[in-house]
């Protein structure tokens, strides 16, 4: 559907249901009185049964027939004010317009126009009440394009405020350490002379790592387990997904460099930063359109409200109980 009621089921979809409806009239005559109940009146016009089926598309006829959904038939009404209240300003779709509506439609489905005839006669619909159909929704359109999408206006500072805010949504990589470490596990209870044992221990092995010792070998040596069987390998992490003590000094390392002792409650690391990814945002200038869209639908949704509030006000509307 254009524009106006994508949230909507597509008002111009009469389903066979119809056409089963009217074959079952007698063996349930209830059923006729069900499809010619009125609903609502929105002035002088009368919404039935029939009409909210078509707009649901039949959904629910069979398993719980005549029930209306409050919230369905509301939006059947709203559509009705639009329309009514195209036809008052005198808006009108020329043949010419609605041809374009059919084209692009045909078009944007992958279809030859003998594929929708042919689908809408499955459906129980004729060229005419398709055209009819679409008709009504591009004078809709032009309503609520008048009343809605005309008074929309997007300033570059809220597109600019937008993407600063929601950087995290524009992320193409990570910002991302690839560590490897020496783990020597502090004994729980351990003495005073233990722990400066301990501390000696881990800058001897930082002073060696940087006079040119190899890594890998010093992890066979040096360090417990579980990194020891795993060649020092400890993964590779973004921001948020490692132990804050490791956290914040990996992601101050560059790659190859060798961290000073990190201490945590199970014991010291040494840290050996292997690779670093740097963290990519997609351009603002890539983002803009899309930043656009978003807060153009974010207003547009809110100046929609609104003016349904001033239709709703004016019109004159019944609706049926029960």
């Amino acid at each position: 559907m254009i524009l106006v009621l994508s949230r909507k089921k597509n008002a111009n979809i009469l389903l066979v249901l119809f056409f089963m409806l009217a074959l079952t009239l007698h063996s349930h005559p209830t059923f006729a009185i069900i499809v010619d109940r009125i609903l609502a009146t929105v002035n002088d016009e009368i919404i039935t049964y029939a009409d909210y089926l078509r707009f649901t598309g039949g959904i629910g006829a069979y398993d719980n027939p005549g029930d209306v959904d409050e919230q369905v038939l509301k939006d059947l009404i709203e559509d009705r004010m639009i329309l009514s209240e195209a036809k008052k300003r005198g808006l009108e779709a020329g043949d010419e317009e609605i041809d374009m509506a059919i084209e692009e439609f045909i078009k944007g489905k992958g279809i030859s126009r003998e594929d929708l005839e042919k689908g809408l006669k499955e459906e129980g619909l004729t060229l005419y009440m398709y055209r009819k159909s679409t008709r009504d929704r591009i004078v809709m359109t032009k309503l609520v394009q008048a009343e809605v999408d005309s008074k929309i206006f997007i300033k570059d500072n809220e597109i600019e405020n937008y993407y600063a805010q929601h950087r995290a949504d524009y992320l193409i990589t990570r910002e991302a350490r690839e560590v490897k470490a020496i783990f020597i596990r502090l004994r729980e209870g351990a003495s005073v002379t233990e722990l400066t044992d301990l501390k000696r221990r881990a800058l001897d092995i930082v002073s060696l790592l940087k006079s040119g010792e190899d890594f890998d070998m010093l992890v066979q040596k040096y360090s417990d387990e579980p990194l020891k069987s795993q060649g020092g390998k400890l993964g590779t992490f973004t921001r948020g997904t490692l132990i804050s003590p490791l956290e914040e000094k990996a992601f101050r390392m560059g790659k190859n460099e060798i961290s000073d002792p990190v201490w945590v409650s199970e014991g010291v690391y040494i840290l050996l930063v292997v690779d670093t990814t740097d963290e990519k945002l997609k351009t603002f200038d890539g983002a803009k359109s899309e930043i656009y869209g978003i807060l153009f639908r974010q207003k547009k949704e809110k100046l929609f409200n609104e003016w349904m509030k001033t239709l709703w006000e004016k019109t004159s509307v019944t609706i049926n109980q029960g």
